[in-house]
């Protein structure tokens, strides 16, 4: 287990207690939830920094890397959702991408292809990330600077969403020809 990949675990793990500090009745929860989670954001940028410079990229590493990612910034959708922060339809179409562009990228692997994240994938992380980041320090429908802050995050997750959009689309045009590939392998077997 290389010191990526345990950076990796730990963005995975930190789910539960940013989950946790999120529903505890005390203000300095919310702040520990926000702390947490930039330090788990952090591990993420770390994690593939460190590997590659070690020359330790793993298998297991890439694919981690991914479930951490997606389950951090989801998990945080359905806390935001249900706090009014952003809107419903604005995770399902985040989460919708992320399995399409997963069930993508599992059809691609059968088809001995891998299909690593593109500028387009990381700039939606990026955007996702900074938003969630918004929104955490912003209380909805709060007098002053909270309030403000949580309307200025609402809109830093449309253009989220909007990024999502692209990403996704950059990926599944691609579909056709992964799905030629992995037709030809089906033929062989």
């Amino acid at each position: 287990m290389t010191l990526a990949n345990q950076l990796t675990l730990v963005r995975l793990v930190a789910v539960v207690p940013v989950m946790a500090m999120l529903y505890l009745p005390f203000d300095w929860a919310r702040w520990a939830a926000v702390g947490i989670y930039v330090a788990a954001i952090l591990t993420d940028y770390f994690d593939g920094k460190l590997a590659r410079r070690s020359n330790e990229v793993t298998g297991f590493g890439k694919l981690m890397d991914s479930i951490a990612d997606k389950a951090l910034i989801v998990s945080l959708f359905f806390a935001l959702v249900g706090e009014g922060s952003m809107a419903s339809w604005m995770a399902a179409v985040m989460v919708i991408r992320e399995f399409a562009v997963t069930g993508l990228r599992m059809v691609a692997l059968e088809g001995g292809e891998v299909i690593a994240a593109n500028s387009w994938g990381k700039a939606k992380m990026n955007a996702q990330s900074v938003a969630v980041f918004v929104l955490l320090v912003g209380i909805p429908g709060a007098d002053g600077w909270r309030g403000a802050v949580s309307v200025i995050g609402w809109w830093m997750m449309l253009v989220a969403v909007l990024l999502t959009v692209l990403s996704g689309w950059s990926y599944l045009r691609d579909t056709p020809r992964i799905l030629a590939i992995t037709s030809k392998r089906d033929q062989r077997l």
